[in-house]
Parts: C-alpha cells; structure tokens; sequence
C-alpha cells in the first residue's frame, strides 16, 4: 500500500442530500499499517428523524445524546483533521453518499475548504463483484451478483459474515467494509 487508506462511514436523517450527518466513523489506515479510530455523533436537526425507518429511528434514539455531540462547527473541524495528510484513499459501502455529505457539512462551515481526500473512492460493493466475477460460478456467487445487489449477500459470498458486524452504525459498517476490502485486497483470509 502506498497511500493511507480511512474507512468511513455516517449515519443520517435520511437519504437525501440535504439531510443531517447525526454519527461519523473512520478508522485511518497509514502506509505502514498504523490505524486510528475516529467516532463522533453530531447534533442535528433531530425532527428529521421521525421520517427514519422505525429501526433506524429506534437506534438514533437509542445511541445519541445531544449533551455528547459535537457542533457543526466542531465536526467539521475534527473530520477535516483526518484527512489533513497522504491524500488518503475514501474505502466504504457507496462512499459518495458519505463524502458528499460530508463535503456539505464542511463547507457550510468553512465555505472555501478543499476536499482532502483522493478523488477515487473505493465501493467495497463493487470490489466484492469484480473479485466473486473473477472465480468459478456457484449458486452462492450467482445469487450476490444478481441485480441489484444486495450487500450481505455480497459479503456472504466474500466470507463475510455481515451479522458479525453492528450493521448500520456508523463504527459497524466501518469494520464490516474493512473486513470485506481485506479478503477481497489479500490482507486477510
């Protein structure tokens, strides 16, 4: 590896764009493998999440606490900080939902702020298909790559098992989409 890779996921108040970023999760990958965990929750506009799925919306109201929240202010700030050397590498399930987001969050703070990250995002989504596409088809293989994807499907099939990971916080999803570059790059079996 010769650029840092940071792992990253949020959890919103919705899909649209211009939805709040309520938890942040990265952990920082350095060329000699060093890593750092980042997490933070966010405050927002918390009558957007009465929208959420009533899953989605049980876990914010489970896990936030608005007394433990960064500001706007103060999470753009920090996130920043994670991407202030190496260009690193964006790695995640559909990371443009999440950079893009971010990009928003940042720049309705600091308006003339330049995106840190290499313009590249790495789907570990589409890695999984590339890498399954490479080896003999198997009824497990040929059900992941049927569209549209499914994501556990698709970890399934890498040897992932996705219900090891706290799917859909922001911390969970970061190491479930570790998990699945590691095996699909060799850095793990």
């Amino acid at each position: 590896m010769n650029a840092p890779l940071v792992f990253m996921d949020t959890e919103t108040t919705g899909l649209s764009i211009v939805d709040d970023i309520w938890e942040f999760a990265a952990i920082r990958r350095e060329i000699d493998g060093t890593e750092t965990e980042h997490h933070l929750f966010i405050r927002h506009d918390e009558a957007l999440c009465a929208s959420l799925p009533p899953s989605f919306r049980e876990d914010h109201y489970d896990r936030y606490r608005d007394h433990r929240a960064y500001t706007k202010k103060q999470a753009a700030e920090y996130i920043t900080s994670i991407f202030r050397s190496g260009k690193p590498h964006v790695v995640g399930a559909v990371p443009n939902f999440d950079t893009e987001r971010i990009a928003r969050l940042v720049m309705s703070q600091y308006p003339a702020w330049v995106m840190g990250w290499h313009y590249h995002l790495i789907d570990v989504e589409n890695l999984a298909v590339g890498w399954l596409s490479a080896l003999p088809v198997d009824d497990v293989r040929r059900a992941a790559l049927s569209l549209p994807w499914d994501s556990n499907d698709l970890s399934r099939a890498v040897g992932i098992d996705p219900d090891q990971f706290e799917r859909h916080t922001a911390m969970g999803d970061v190491r479930w989409a570790m998990a699945i570059y590691d095996v699909v790059t060799g850095r793990t079996s």
